[in-house]
């Protein structure tokens, strides 16, 4: 989560209010709302407030954020540190990037009007760019700037790391086959781009967003921003979304 502004809310959202005092006096807010409200919610009246959703089988909760109008987050269920979560490695980890862009609906039902899915990205900071000691993928739309740039990778080759330079700073980028999310996990490719990378998980950054291919398929572009202390980079994608929505 990033530092937001705080609105007049009612008082079940100020839990998560102004992240630059109660969020980080306390990293542990998001796992107390998911374990704490929303998921005994579920199974004590199969209602899922404070979250938009609640999915017990498949082990995740939908939180709408407070920065943006559309933001939301996907949580798991059980408690999960980060993007550096050993568990995350594993072949039988649940799926939470495909889950989470199944739900990308909600951002566009959110604004009212229809975004294709390069309007869209989900998104995880690395451990020195989040205030949050629990696993949440952002879901949100993508910076138009962006995804006019990532549109030069549209060639490339399919599940290849490649270089991607943007506004100064150098990323990884690869081109995904529409079918990804069911084969491959974002984790698990970020971690087989290199030994150091792999040995380093709490200093990478992704970002999943849809693409349009040069052949006119579907597909998706996943970005690795790894951390980068010299460069006062500390491995934020979430930098390459546009909360506002403005499209």
């Amino acid at each position: 989560m990033r530092m937001p502004t705080c609105p007049l809310l009612i008082p079940i959202w100020l839990l998560l209010c102004s992240q630059s005092a109660t969020a980080a006096a306390d990293p542990h807010k998001l796992w107390e709302i998911t374990s704490q409200q929303c998921v005994p919610s579920m199974q004590e009246r199969g209602q899922p407030q404070p979250c938009a959703m609640v999915d017990l089988q498949r082990g995740f909760v939908i939180l709408k954020d407070l920065v943006g109008p559309a933001q939301y987050l996907l949580m798991p269920t059980r408690r999960l540190t980060g993007i550096e979560s050993p568990e995350l490695l594993r072949d039988d980890a649940p799926r939470y990037w495909a889950y989470a862009w199944e739900q990308r609906w909600r951002v566009a039902q959110k604004l009212g009007r229809p975004l294709e899915d390069e309007q869209l990205g989900v998104e995880i900071n690395s451990a020195a760019a989040r205030s949050q000691l629990h696993l949440h993928l952002h879901m949100d739309c993508m910076r138009r700037d962006v995804a006019a740039s990532l549109a030069g990778h549209r060639d490339d080759p399919l599940k290849q790391w490649l270089p991607w330079h943007f506004e100064g700073h150098r990323y990884w980028v690869m081109r995904l086959p529409a079918d990804a999310l069911q084969q491959d996990d974002p984790f698990r490719l970020a971690a087989a781009r290199s030994t150091y990378a792999a040995a380093n998980m709490a200093s990478q950054s992704l970002l999943l967003t849809g693409a349009r291919l040069a052949d006119g398929s579907a597909g998706f572009f996943l970005v690795n921003m790894p951390a980068n202390f010299d460069l006062q980079e500390p491995g934020s994608a979430e930098v390459l979304m546009d909360h506002d929505c403005r499209w």
